[in-house]
């Protein structure tokens, strides 16, 4: 195959994406529907929050960024699709109506002998019976799945250090070029999990999904050891993931899960269970603990009848570079708190701080550090 490669919508994650094909050696066109940021990325004046994204970017080899579907699509025989598809909530779980809109762009282009690779989070089901039908007028054109695993806030490295690159295949052709694609891109020696689309949609969310579970579980065994006297829930935590039946990552007591991808994806596999029929337990006692365990948080603080709360580092994760609070257990916690009648100060960077203020406004102090 060429090594042109089309990368259609981006934003935060297609343009990571894009620079590390670029960095591959890989000719790289990204599209996006914005003309100032497109100007931007062609001009290498855009600037990041994201780590290693304006390295890259200054050090581009081919890239540059387009306003064009039309070009993109004659670009490459390769179009990766990125936009997002954001939480919904109720039985839909993620807003695929952009991604509809370009792959309806794409269908009203007649492309023939092309290989469309989705890399944004969609439900089980969604290649077979929405995808294929919105590229209908198409020919000889495969279908793939191709999520990635990776923190916003350290995208880059996700990338390029994957423990496992997904791919699900839409035909053997794109299955090989994919896999010798990421064998230049990444660092490390990935496990590549070739498979069908329709398992890789489930794969996607059923990972993510143990993940919450494991969370969800280390802070019920914690908070059980808080309870009993002369229990430490650090050290026997740190027992129970030296087997390598179980693993100690994720298995620190702490915050419970929270972000722009965990808890919708744990919702997303219960309400997929569901649909067909399978009684989603694990995925239910999943997020009712993680609600649960943030009110025992609430508690336990309120219980210290201190005058005055400070909560720092308050970003979806620790020390994340970017603006992210979505579902911030932490924050969770310190709304609770204040809530209840105590005064609260959040204590964080200047682009935190701005979007604690968009979403809670009064409720707490601010302190900018």
């Amino acid at each position: 195959m060429s090594l042109n490669i089309t990368v259609i919508g981006c934003g935060r994650l297609g343009l990571c994406l894009a620079l590390c094909f670029d960095r591959a050696k890989y000719n790289v066109l990204a599209v996006d529907i914005f003309p100032e940021y497109v100007k931007a990325l062609n001009d290498r004046t855009f600037n990041s929050k994201e780590p290693r994204v304006n390295e890259f970017l200054a050090e581009a080899n081919t890239f540059r960024a387009t306003t064009d579907i039309k070009e993109g699509i004659e670009h490459s025989d390769i179009l990766y699709v990125l936009v997002d598809t954001p939480s919904t909530g109720g039985n839909r779980h993620y807003d695929t109506s952009k991604l509809g809109n370009v792959l309806a762009a794409i269908n009203s282009h007649r492309v023939k002998n092309k290989h469309v690779i989705i890399g944004c989070t969609i439900m089980p089901g969604y290649i077979r019976n929405i995808a294929t039908n919105l590229l209908r007028d198409c020919e000889n054109v495969s279908i793939s799945y191709n999520p990635e695993f990776i923190q916003q806030g350290d995208i880059v490295r996700g990338f390029l250090n994957p423990d496992m690159v997904l791919i699900g295949e839409g035909c053997k052709e794109v299955g090989d070029h994919m896999e010798a694609l990421y064998k230049e891109v990444c660092e490390n020696t990935p496990v590549f999990g070739r498979m069908s689309a329709e398992s890789a949609e489930i794969c996607k969310i059923a990972i993510n999904c143990f993940i919450t579970t494991k969370i969800s579980y280390c802070n019920m065994v914690g908070d059980i050891a808080d309870r009993t006297p002369g229990a430490d829930k650090n050290e026997l935590l740190a027992a129970v993931g030296a087997d390598s039946r179980i693993g100690g990552k994720c298995l620190r007591p702490g915050y419970g899960f929270g972000g722009p991808c965990f808890p919708r994806d744990n919702r997303a596999l219960g309400g997929y269970a569901e649909s067909i029929g399978i009684k989603p337990l694990i995925p239910i006692a999943t997020d009712e603990y993680n609600n649960l365990h943030t009110q025992i948080m609430i508690e336990n603080k309120l219980a210290e009848n201190q005058s005055e709360y400070v909560f720092s580092d308050v970003a979806y994760k620790p020390q994340c570079p970017v603006p992210i609070i979505e579902e911030s257990q932490k924050l969770a916690v310190a709304a609770g708190v204040a809530r209840a009648g105590k005064r609260v100060t959040i204590e964080d960077r200047d682009f935190i701080i701005a979007c604690v203020r968009a979403e809670f406004g009064n409720l707490f102090e601010y302190s900018v550090l």
